[in-house]
């Protein structure tokens, strides 16, 4: 959607980046390494907050949360100008697009769906088949830094945080670090229909 037809937007967003076909894979511990990289220098500019990320193989999923379109625009402009410099270093490519088009962003409107994106988000990766190991969040995933699963897990980060605080939402209800998204949401620990 080019970003004259996007609607005005202020809160939190779901974004997808999917990047171009024909370029290595993003799931591989240098490429994370550069990733988190380019999210640390960007995660947190004035109207903008890069909060939750999953990279897969061919796309990143990233909550955000903005105060304005503009605001959301220059936001990820920045961020995918840092990622695809770092990415093209590591692909020892010159220069060139790394991402296929502009990106989807999904308006989160209520404390429910951003309870839903986060813990689809977070457990991406379980959708995918791509981290099957219980109880660990996916370590191509901002999960590490989740706060309630700090406190359920042993596995502690050793780096900084490449994500910032919400400042659109403070708490949400628990999440199985063990979630698997998909259609059966429904059967996990959290009765969502009273988070209305």
């Amino acid at each position: 959607m080019s970003h004259e037809l996007r609607p005005e937007v202020r809160g939190a967003l779901h974004v997808v980046l999917r990047i171009r076909r024909g370029l290595p894979g993003l799931r591989t511990p240098r490429a994370l390494r550069r990733l988190e990289g380019a999210f640390r220098k960007g995660k947190e500019k004035p109207g903008f907050a890069l909060l939750h990320y999953s990279v897969q193989q061919d796309h990143v999923h990233l909550v955000v949360e903005t105060e304005s379109k503009a605001r959301l625009a220059r936001g990820m402009q920045g961020l995918e100008i840092r990622v695809a410099k770092s990415l093209n270093a590591l692909w020892r490519r010159r220069k060139g697009s790394v991402f296929a088009d502009r990106y989807f962003a999904l308006a989160l409107k209520n404390i429910r769906q951003i309870w839903r994106t986060v813990r689809y988000v977070l457990s991406n990766g379980r959708k995918h088949g791509t981290w099957t190991k219980p109880g660990v969040p996916d370590p191509y995933s901002s999960g590490r830094w989740f706060l309630p699963w700090l406190r359920s897990h042993t596995c502690r980060p050793t780096r900084s945080s490449p994500v910032a605080e919400p400042h659109s939402y403070f708490c949400l209800p628990s999440l199985s670090i063990d979630d698997v998204p998909g259609p059966r949401w429904q059967q996990f620990t959290v009765d969502v229909s009273s988070l209305d």
